[in-house]
């Protein structure tokens, strides 16, 4: 199961290589791959990234140490820039709220979004798997 989860991962990161070469870079005020309502702050963009997130994804991050999230900046980062108009400054706002109320690079605001989503994660997992050292 891993190995294939593992290949699909691939499969979508060289898809997004693929397709981002050949696409142009976007104009400003478009962005065709967006989500509609666009969450303007980091709470409301992980609220619903956890929401629609495929299973094997979360169980894949549960599975990956947060210094090591920078592996799905190719694929899920990118995912998340497209999805939620960070480039081409379509989302200030939640670019923003990402990056403590400066304008950065959209890599880096969409590592913020991913890095708080696997925290939220976490934080799910110790309520739904407890440990046996809590009281």
């Amino acid at each position: 199961m891993r190995h294939q989860i593992c290949i699909a991962l691939m499969l979508a990161a060289l898809t997004c290589v693929q397709a981002g070469a050949a696409e142009p870079p976007p104009k400003p005020g478009s962005c065709p791959h967006a989500v509609k309502p666009l969450p303007r702050n980091v709470t409301r963009a992980v609220d619903r990234i956890v929401r629609d997130m495929y299973p094997q994804l979360k169980e894949k991050l549960l599975q990956t140490k947060r210094e090591d999230l920078a592996q799905f900046q190719v694929g899920w980062g990118t995912g998340i820039r497209n999805s939620l108009c960070l480039t081409a400054g379509n989302n200030d706002p939640l670019i923003r709220s990402a990056c403590d109320g400066e304008l950065c690079h959209p890599d880096e605001a969409s590592m913020v979004i991913m890095e708080s989503v696997w925290d939220r994660l976490q934080k799910v997992k110790r309520v739904m798997r407890p440990t046996g050292d809590q009281p």
